[in-house]
């Protein structure tokens, strides 16, 4: 589906911008670049302020058939700060081959994983806010399907020029998700009947918040055009509905409960919300949803201590072991620190093991700096030594896959050889890094399963 847009000029060119890791160091109020773990290029802005009095939303603007990741910053005044300068927006690829080197958004798991990788990426290195989906004509299609699908990582979405399809309308999103549908009358690529069409399918459903913009005054040439001020007007409209109560806080951590493969990180944080709203609960069953809360956070608890206590012992276990070895118990340090980090109780547990893990994170964080500003012999065969001597590190991760970019394709002037210990060490891990995983998912899942046994009350109402 087309998309050209108003604006030609082209401030930012393909090849030509910054590319920076997205942390809290990176620059603000610009352009910058990075690649998913899929090895997708997308652009991103971060704004001036973030803080955790100041959180920022976190906005995904995703394209449409034909084009690439440059799309939104090319036809709306993102790098600016112009466009929602106050928050973070994320401007990706698609998973799936289109038309000549191209890349759509479709619905299937590949591009649903890749931008709920990126949900989490972000979400873990940043404080956020709400969390929202923009899609224009083929991302917007995306977008409705993802809503339904992922629906316990996002707030709103706003869709624009699409059509809902094949959708799982469940339960937590018709309460949760807000459903922005924008539509030029006179677009000659996707009919406005769509739109009309889609309400109806959302109102039908019941969906708690619903907004259909049909846009006039456009004809069929600029019907399909990218519409900044009315995109603009829309997250407004997700703004305003969208407010944290501890009900639905509660409600999304039961939904992820309910899931074979859970997502702990979502546990944690939904609780953690649900928690601190507790006493402003009000009406008739106020009781029964503090209970049911209580409950969730004595689970919360118990699993964090479940965790603490398993990493701690195979520590102590392993603390003869030789220096530098890699062992399992570490890989699940590192599954676990996703979700407890900002837990007291967690710090307070392994102390030690987290002044390490900070260490290492700095360290991992430089290296990964310094090859993304040069790369000469000597910066890469420092990152490749950092990389070997943080273990303890979620940074660790992005850092191997940068190094493993550049190993792919070397600059010039540097022998491919230098990164054969880093192969090496990737591939002597992996047994060990499988293990942890697996155990941390173990953990998770038990603790869950008695949960979900001891209290079937509240999992009796089928999640439709």
């Amino acid at each position: 589906l087309l998309a050209g847009g108003p604006e030609t000029a082209r401030a930012q060119k393909l090849g030509e911008v910054q590319r920076a890791a997205p942390t809290l160091d990176a620059p603000r109020g610009q352009a910058l670049e990075w690649t998913s773990a899929e090895e997708k290029t997308y652009w991103y802005r971060l704004p001036r302020e973030i803080s955790a009095k100041q959180r920022p939303d976190l906005i995904f603007m995703l394209h449409g058939t034909g084009l690439n990741w440059g799309w939104s910053f090319w036809n709306y005044p993102i790098a600016n700060g112009r466009f929602r300068g106050n928050d973070i927006i994320v401007s990706p690829e698609g998973m799936t081959p289109g038309q000549g080197d191209t890349f759509n958004f479709t619905q299937n798991k590949r591009d649903g994983d890749q931008i709920a990788g990126l949900i989490r990426e972000f979400r873990s290195r940043f404080p956020i806010d709400k969390v929202y989906i923009y899609g224009h004509s083929q991302g917007a299609f995306f977008c409705y399907w993802f809503a339904g699908a992922y629906t316990e990582l996002i707030d709103g979405i706003v869709a624009h020029a699409g059509n809902v399809l094949d959708v799982n309308h469940n339960a937590l999103a018709k309460e949760k998700v807000a459903i922005g549908i924008l539509h030029g009358k006179a677009d000659a690529v996707v009919s406005v009947d769509c739109a009309y069409r889609t309400e109806n399918v959302y109102r039908q459903q019941g969906y708690r918040k619903i907004k259909l913009y049909i846009v006039e005054g456009l004809n069929e040439t600029s019907g399909h055009w990218p519409l900044p001020n009315q995109v603009a007007e829309m997250f407004e409209w997700l703004d305003e509905v969208n407010a944290d109560t501890p009900r639905l806080a509660s409600k999304v951590a039961l939904h992820e409960l309910a899931k074979e493969s859970p997502d702990l990180r979502i546990i944690v944080e939904s609780v953690a919300k649900a928690r601190s709203g507790s006493k402003r609960i009000d009406g008739d069953d106020a009781e029964t949803v503090r209970a049911q809360i209580d409950a969730l956070v004595e689970l919360v608890g118990s699993l964090e201590t479940a965790h603490a206590e398993a990493i701690e012992s195979a520590r102590t276990l392993n603390e003869s072991a030789e220096k530098g070895q890699y062992l399992d118990w570490m890989a699940h340090f590192v599954e676990a620190q996703r979700a407890f980090a900002g837990s007291k109780s967690w710090r307070k547990s392994l102390r030690s093991v987290l002044s390490k893990a900070g260490k290492q994170d700095r360290l991992a964080a430089a290296a990964l700096k310094q090859i993304t500003a040069r790369q000469d012999r000597k910066a890469l065969q420092q990152a490749i030594a950092a990389y070997d001597e943080t273990p303890l590190s979620p940074e660790a991760d992005e850092l191997g896959r940068a190094l493993l970019r550049i190993a792919d394709a070397p600059p010039k002037g540097v022998d491919p050889a230098i990164f054969a210990p880093l192969r090496s060490t990737i591939q002597s891990r992996e047994s060990a890094h499988d293990a942890g995983v697996a155990k941390a998912r173990t953990i998770t899942v038990d603790g869950i399963r008695k949960f979900r046994e001891s209290h079937p009350e509240l999992f009796a109402t089928p999640d439709a």
